[in-house]
């Protein structure tokens, strides 16, 4: 029963908390103790010692906002990585069988439920559309969506990390490193960076760094073994003169 009656409660509060849309004041005075950076540390009327912040509705608002949409900006990279990295993981190449894992889609959609929206014509004559809020509304609907978006992003991130395992597994079994090639250079003369070897986008250029790798490695490989033979002979005692003058009598 307590796992059915807690979301019902839960519930129950958060109606009675938003039934009136009245900003109401708020008590902010403590005796402050000491501080610690923006928030103040001290004991309220009741002497219970508290950490109190008190910060803009404004800055507040803004910053959920932001850090919305600095999560939305990692979901898409996130969900981007991923479509990569099962595209690679189905590639017959790499011994996939062509089929793609289901993805999921993210459906970033603002809630406008709330939102009051009039056509009409102003005090100056300018024909506006007003739109309104109630400000505890809309701090709410950004709490929540961040919620969900952190969620999310956590579902995103833990599929993608799983596909990048299994995509390393059968890299290497394909002769390929673990982690896509990195791009290789050198700084020139006057500073600037000279790339001699672009990094690896795809699995065409990752088969084509082996194959050149494979070329060289056996370019290098060939040299070695000439130089190893040269320095062989050159260290081999010379023939012995008098043996060489009584085969010349017989």
């Amino acid at each position: 029963m307590k796992t059915i009656l807690l979301p019902c409660l839960i519930a129950l509060a958060m109606t009675a908390g938003c039934a009136s849309k009245k900003i109401k004041p708020v008590d902010e005075e403590i005796e402050v103790k000491a501080k610690m950076g923006a928030k103040e540390i001290g004991l309220n009327e009741d002497e219970e010692g508290v950490i109190q912040e008190s910060v803009a509705v404004e800055d507040e608002l803004r910053k959920v906002t932001w850090y919305n949409y600095e999560t939305e900006r990692k979901l898409k990279s996130e969900r981007e990585d991923l479509i990569r990295c099962r595209t690679e993981l189905a590639d017959p190449r790499l011994s996939g069988n062509k089929q793609l894992d289901p993805i999921p889609e993210l459906e970033l959609t603002e809630d406008l439920s709330k939102v009051q929206q009039k056509l009409g014509i102003t005090k100056n004559g300018r024909i506006k559309v007003i739109k309104k809020e109630f400000l505890t509304d809309r701090i709410e609907k950004e709490e929540r969506y961040k919620e969900s978006l952190e969620s999310l992003l956590k579902v995103l991130s833990n599929h993608r990390r799983e596909c990048e395992r299994d995509l390393g597994y059968a890299r290497v079994q394909h002769g390929l490193p673990a982690e896509r090639y990195p791009a290789l250079g050198h700084y020139g003369p006057k500073g600037n960076y000279i790339v001699t070897r672009p990094a690896e986008k795809n699995l065409d250029d990752a088969f084509r760094i082996l194959a050149q790798q494979s070329h060289k490695g056996k370019k290098q490989e060939l040299k070695e073994k000439i130089m190893k033979q040269k320095m062989l002979r050159a260290s081999d005692p010379a023939p012995n003169a008098d043996e060489e003058t009584e085969e010349d009598e017989e």
